[in-house]
């Protein structure tokens, strides 16, 4: 499944053996944990970091909702209180809510059961459970993007790390065409054919090879550390991810029309109905906060019971029994110059512009995005086949060159060269078709975001 440079030159296929990238003996010895793209997105959606705090924040939104719901149900508190009382008057006494004629000095118990429930309330409190669940679904949609992202960014990752092993290869390989060619150059110069400036010249080209390669290999280790952060892999330190397969090809794409205010394939886009469902939440809070200038009607009772004894705390326990109970309506209206609740209205109401304003923006972004996603697959295709076209015509200079050589028509630094023009030609035309895959698999993550991951598995299965 691989597009393998390596595979193109005998030399560099042979020291690709058991799985490694080439130049083991020239840096210092990692152990390459080999990873499919499967394996990646697998990882991804039970390890990643970045999924584990979206996850996160739907959960803080869940309970933000239940604590809404909270407000619809009745309300119960318990209180107890255990006295000692010293009265050397022998003056009346309140134990709790109740008035007693007592000793100088006695034990007191008293419980109260109150209860409310809330009858009216100018309806914040349903605009405030609408407002929580706006925000609940807000958040769910706000993890399906987040999911589309973070996959969209272990492809864009694996991608890297793929084009940085066959760079890193193709580099090695080129090393050795010119490490040959001097010694070539060397016979050539004692059988009196070549010149030290010609034995120079490849000794310059492999050093520069050989430079680039190791430089080279730092960015490799740099891509390969990235996807194991991407993926939420720990690694370790003498271990080192390698990518064991090619980005697979994308599905079919439309092609680039005018687009409408209204775009149906974006409609279902999670960010534009994140931005909606926020909407939906700011213009419930402006309800609850008209809702605050009315009054609050609730319903509330108290049931409670005391004790005592002059004798013993214990006594004063046993005595405890029902002593009275109380239940009614109870009104509260605040009154001018309702300060804070018109700073609550005057919030809400900036808080649905913005919410209003980014909803505007998501979607005009998501709109742009969708042409210049079909613009660019279709310059991508366009350099795809220019490089196939180049590739396909090194490679026929190359058969060219080395039948000349056969003859004795060619010498070994041009066929080298030769060589070396079919090697970048390949590594060039893999980048292009990498690149050609991954803006696929984004401008298709783009246009079917709630069905990109399951696509993108079977085309892996």
């Amino acid at each position: 499944m691989a597009i393998s440079l390596a595979g193109s030159t005998e030399t560099s296929a042979s020291k690709a053996e058991d799985g490694h990238i080439p130049g083991a003996a020239s840096r210092p010895l990692v152990q390459e944990r080999a990873l499919n793209l499967y394996q990646a997105l697998e990882h991804t959606a039970f390890s990643s970091p970045v999924l584990e705090r979206g996850i996160g924040t739907v959960d803080k939104a869940k309970a933000a909702r239940a604590g809404a719901s909270g407000a619809f149900l009745p309300q119960f508190d318990l209180s107890m209180q255990f006295s000692r009382y010293v009265n050397e008057g022998k003056q009346a006494t309140l134990i709790g809510s109740t008035v007693v004629q007592s000793e100088s000095a006695f034990y007191g118990t008293y419980a109260a059961l109150s209860s409310s429930l809330n009858l009216y309330s100018g309806g914040r409190q349903e605009a405030g459970y609408r407002a929580a669940d706006s925000e609940l679904k807000a958040a769910h949609e706000d993890y399906e993007n987040l999911k589309v992202k973070q996959f969209s960014k272990v492809l864009e990752d694996y991608a890297a790390l793929l084009k940085a092993q066959e760079e890193y290869r193709s580099l090695l390989y080129l090393e050795e065409l010119y490490v040959s060619l001097e010694e070539a150059t060397q016979k050539a110069y004692q059988r009196g054919i070549a010149s030290r400036l010609d034995i120079g010249n490849a000794r310059l080209q492999s050093g520069k090879r050989h430079q680039q390669a190791l430089q080279q290999l730092t960015t490799l280790e740099s891509k390969a550390g990235q996807l194991a952060v991407s993926i939420g892999l720990e690694l370790p330190e003498k271990e080192r991810l390698q990518a064991a397969d090619s980005l697979p090809p994308p599905p079919a794409l439309p092609e680039i029309k005018a687009t409408p205010s209204t775009d149906e394939t974006l409609a279902e886009h999670p960010a534009l109905r994140a931005a909606q469902q926020r909407v939906e939440a700011a213009r419930n809070k402006i309800s609850a906060a008209r809702g605050m200038f009315l009054p609050k009607v609730d319903l509330v009772g108290n049931y409670n019971w005391s004790g005592r004894d002059n004798a013993s705390a214990s006594n004063a326990v046993d005595a405890t029994k029902a002593n009275s109970y109380s239940f009614g309506l109870l009104v509260q209206q605040h009154l001018p110059p309702f300060t804070g609740e018109t700073t609550a209205l005057q919030t809400a109401q900036a808080e649905l512009r913005e919410a209003e304003a980014q909803l505007k923006e998501t979607r005009l972004g998501l709109l742009n995005a969708k042409k210049q996603a079909l613009a660019e697959f279709a310059q991508a295709r366009r350099s795809l086949d220019i490089a196939r076209q180049a590739e396909k015509e090194a490679d026929e200079a190359l058969m060219l060159h080395r039948a000349r050589r056969q003859h004795g028509r060619s010498d070994e630094q041009t066929y080298t060269e030769a060589q070396a023009n079919a090697v970048q030609r390949r590594l060039e035309r893999f980048f292009q078709e990498t690149n050609y895959r991954l803006i696929g698999w984004a401008a298709q993550a783009l246009l079917s975001p709630r069905h990109y991951l399951e696509i993108l598995r079977n085309k892996l299965q």
